[in-house]
């Protein structure tokens, strides 16, 4: 689970993020992964603020189209729609959560959407519970 995007949180959540050699602020900064870092917030990386919103998007960008309330329709919807997710496959997973910036502060909203490239649709996913998180995916059959 990613650092909070809030100014509270404390070195206790950053190590449980990055679960560093040891639990103090200059290790952390030492095992972090730059890429995970939240561009807004990561600075000169010299103080714990630096790790706000730290693990919430990786730089995994994926085309989707918008979203549908019905999957009846879903597989031939364009893709045209960039959306980021948390996972660590091209496409989102089961359990990942879709956001509609690369911040990672725009969960996207409730819906099935479709996957693919701006030629093909090859597959959906569907969004439930209002915070993003994938519930279920599925490829469109032929």
């Amino acid at each position: 689970m990613a650092v909070p995007d809030t100014t509270t949180f404390t070195l206790q959540n950053v190590v449980d993020e990055i679960n560093p050699t040891t639990d103090d602020l200059v290790d952390c900064f030492s095992d972090a992964v730059s890429s995970k870092f939240d561009s807004a917030y990561e600075g000169s990386k010299n103080q714990l603020l630096n790790f706000r919103n730290y693990g919430a998007v990786t730089d995994t960008s994926f085309l989707s189209g918008s979203g549908q309330q019905d999957v009846k329709f879903i597989c031939s919807q364009n893709v045209n729609t960039t959306k980021y997710h948390n996972g660590s496959n091209p496409n989102p997973s089961v359990g990942d959560t879709v956001y509609n910036n690369s911040g990672g502060s725009q969960a996207t909203g409730n819906g099935y959407y479709a996957l693919g490239t701006t030629q093909t649709t090859n597959g959906w996913y569907r969004i439930t519970g209002g915070s993003g998180v994938v519930a279920t995916t599925s490829p469109c059959n032929p």
